[in-house]
């Protein structure tokens, strides 16, 4: 039984975590997502955000979700939440940190974003 709430607890610790922040200030409404994920050894996922759930407490056990293609659908949960119709300006950048050196490893992806009301003047011209 302790040895089931210690893994618990742990895994809690080192759970991933996918968010989404968005912030209006100054006129403009800007979006920053991320997810992570927790590895042994830099390549055995541990546990990663589930980016279908931003901003809850649940993961995904053994499986990376930290890409880019998971950050675009945290933005378009940004989108939907704020009702924006389009956005510019995304920047994506990842981190990847090494902890107590060759045992554990977190990669984070990071996206931010413009949120826009409406579509851009530049997709309006395109055919």
């Amino acid at each position: 039984m302790k040895m089931r709430l210690l893994s618990i607890v742990i895994l809690s610790l080192f759970a991933g975590c996918a968010t989404v922040n968005v912030s209006s200030k100054g006129g403009v409404t800007m979006a920053e997502v991320s997810n992570t994920c927790w590895f042994l050894f830099s390549f055995i996922p541990l546990g990663s955000g589930d980016p279908d759930s931003p901003n809850k407490a649940q993961m995904t056990l053994f499986r990376n979700t930290a890409t880019l293609e998971n950050n675009m659908k945290l933005l378009k949960h940004a989108m939907k939440s704020t009702g924006a119709k389009d956005v510019k300006n995304i920047t994506s950048v990842s981190t990847d940190e090494k902890i107590l050196i060759l045992l554990l490893r977190r990669f984070t992806f990071h996206t931010s974003a413009e949120l826009l009301n409406e579509i851009s003047s530049a997709k309006k011209d395109i055919p």
